[in-house]
């Protein structure tokens, strides 16, 4: 037995010397070695040791939903509740049978929407604060999942940083605080997508089945968000995904849509207002993905999301670049050596399918290596097919795009300013953020004020409450004007709507249906006032209306508000001319 040797049992380790020539010297014994101190972290280290303490506390998940949860909170009241949240309160008022009888007859693509707020308004009633808490939880899981995309792709910073910008964009808080579903579309389309990386990385049939699911709740909060299926196609072929797999997924969600589509078609006419884009609506388009209010309300200032998408753009060019020549040098061959004896060949990774969106860094201290490529494959299409289709569909078939129908691309752009964001240091990121922020602030409380909305109802009802009698009469200038009955019935239930024949709910339409010329000149008789409410876009009555009113009843006033008009009409003999008078 050979004894072992002092120095296999001794306390420090001895060097050995290897001569130059092809023999080997004979081992030399040295001193014991001092314990060297740690060597200081590097910058590779500190990042990777950043990242996975974001990865570990789920600060990419929680901080952007608290944020957002809080941004919806703040003032939920405060924007009036508009044309649209009146059809949601007449909507959800009503019983199942009518609710059945309204979607089947008009409004089919909002039925998953309506059905869900028919529960909320049956434990929490129809107050708008009440109608609008399910989109501001929505708008907090939005923002949760866009940091939750980051994460999955191993970018938490770019993650952390886009869902932080998603929860306080202006647009975003727009849609957040109302009664509406692109919130809750805005969040399926979210949620969707994480199920989407999940489909790359492993296409079981539980994961397939529910990416299909979560695809067919996605369609039915709104149609044209299925769009966001094309995004993922062109996503998976740029990355050569599991095709197959994935359109066994897919196909079974369009089957289960294509009821609703069919049923969608024959109402087309609730769509029929919408205009031809204009070469404007392509610049506000533009303008309101990347998180402004695009001119509609409020002083316009867009803070500079585009700056940092376009920047994140930038840096994922330039390491796409640098990751495609090192690709070409690994391919060079290498040139001529001969690994000496008891060497090790290690064979380098291959390149070129670790970037994919599916992918996730090996380490989190990778993302600024190895990331933005993945993350623009997955984000430039979700945040430009949807609109493009729409907008071509209307500029060739029939005009279908208004932007509430893309808002669900909006986490897109934001996943894309954050990666803008995460390629800056730190420092110089949260210097850019702070700034964003403090120019995000005329857009917030812009949203919230009474120029927040397309219309503002409660001056108008304001000043019915004040000055119509019991018994006065009243015209809706159009019909779908009558929504607002639903929203403020202790105004309107103090005035004779003279025009109605059947009510929405017994119609299964919103406007209900009104009477012909006659019995509405039989019904003004005996009527002392007269109130027209109506939209200002369209305000004046009907030719026919106007005669058989101004034959008995006299101009009195007339008061403007935000998108929508009030005029009163009194009885000739009782009119006097102190009485006329124009408002604001």
């Amino acid at each position: 037995m050979t004894r072992p040797s002092r120095h296999a049992a001794g306390r420090s380790p001895r060097r050995t010397a290897e001569a130059p020539s092809r023999g080997t010297a004979p081992t030399v014994p040295t001193a014991p070695t001092a314990p060297t101190a740690p060597a200081a972290p590097t910058a590779p280290a500190e990042a990777a040791e950043r990242a996975a303490r974001l990865d570990r506390l789920s600060v990419v998940i929680v901080v952007p939903a608290v944020l957002a949860l809080a941004a919806g909170l703040w003032d939920l009241g405060g924007p009036p509740p508009w044309r649209d949240e009146a059809a949601t309160v007449s909507a959800v008022g009503r019983t199942l049978p009518q609710l059945a009888h309204l979607l089947w007859s008009v409004d089919a693509v909002h039925g998953l929407y309506y059905a869900l707020m028919h529960m909320v308004a049956g434990l929490s009633g129809t107050a708008e604060v009440a109608l609008r808490i399910p989109s501001v939880v929505a708008g907090a899981l939005a923002a949760a999942g866009t940091g939750a995309i980051g994460r999955a792709l191993g970018a938490p910073r770019a993650g952390l940083y886009g869902g932080v910008l998603l929860a306080l964009m202006p647009i975003f808080s727009r849609y957040v605080q109302e009664a509406r579903p692109y919130a809750l579309t805005a969040a399926a389309a979210v949620g969707v997508t994480l199920l989407f990386l999940r489909v790359l990385r492993s296409p079981t049939s539980a994961v397939l089945a529910a990416y299909a699911a979560a695809l067919t709740v996605l369609a039915y909060l709104n149609l044209f968000a299925l769009l966001v299926v094309g995004a993922h196609g062109i996503a998976l072929i740029l990355s050569r995904g599991p095709l197959l797999q994935w359109a066994c997924a897919a196909t079974p969600a369009l089957a289960a849509v294509a009821p609703l589509a069919w049923l969608g078609s024959r109402q087309s006419a609730q769509v029929g207002w919408i205009p031809r884009p204009a070469a404007d609506d392509v610049g506000r388009l533009a303008v309101q993905l990347f998180g402004d209010l695009g001119g509609a309300t409020g002083p316009g200032v867009a803070p500079p999301t585009w700056a940092l998408a376009f920047f994140g753009l930038a840096y994922a060019a330039v390491v796409g670049v640098r990751r495609a020549r090192a690709a070409r040098r690994m391919e060079e061959p290498a040139p001529e050596h001969a690994p000496e004896p008891g060497e090790e060949h290690t064979p380098e990774p291959a390149a070129g399918r670790a970037d994919g969106p599916g992918a996730r860094a090996e380490t989190p201290g990778h993302e600024r290596a190895g990331t933005p490529a993945a993350l623009v494959r997955l984000t430039l299409p979700w945040l430009l097919v949807p609109a493009l289709v729409l907008l071509a569909a209307s500029w060739t078939v029939h005009p279908v795009y208004v932007f509430r129908y893309v808002f669900c691309c909006v986490p897109a752009a934001a996943l894309l300013a954050g990666a803008g964001l995460a390629a800056l240091p730190p420092g110089l990121a949260a210097a850019v953020l702070t700034a964003w922020l403090g120019l995000s602030v005329p857009g917030q409380l812009a949203t919230r004020g009474p120029d927040g909305r397309q219309d503002d109802p409660r001056p108008v009802m304001a000043l019915l409450a004040a000055e119509a009698q019991p018994g006065d009469g009243v015209l809706f200038v159009p019909a779908k004007v009558r929504k607002y009955e639903t929203v403020y019935p202790s105004v309107f239930g103090r005035l004779r709507d003279v025009a109605l024949a059947r009510s929405p709910e017994q119609d299964g339409s919103f406007p209900g249906r009104e009477v012909g010329a006659r019995v509405l000149a039989a019904r003004l008789d005996g009527l002392r006032t007269l109130w027209v409410v109506g939209h200002t876009g369209k305000n004046v009555l009907p030719a026919r209306r106007r005669a058989l009113v101004t034959r008995t009843f006299a101009p009195a006033g007339r008061w403007t508000f935000r998108g929508l008009f009030v005029d009163r009409y009194v009885l000739r003999h009782a009119h006097r001319s102190n009485g006329a008078g124009v408002g604001k």
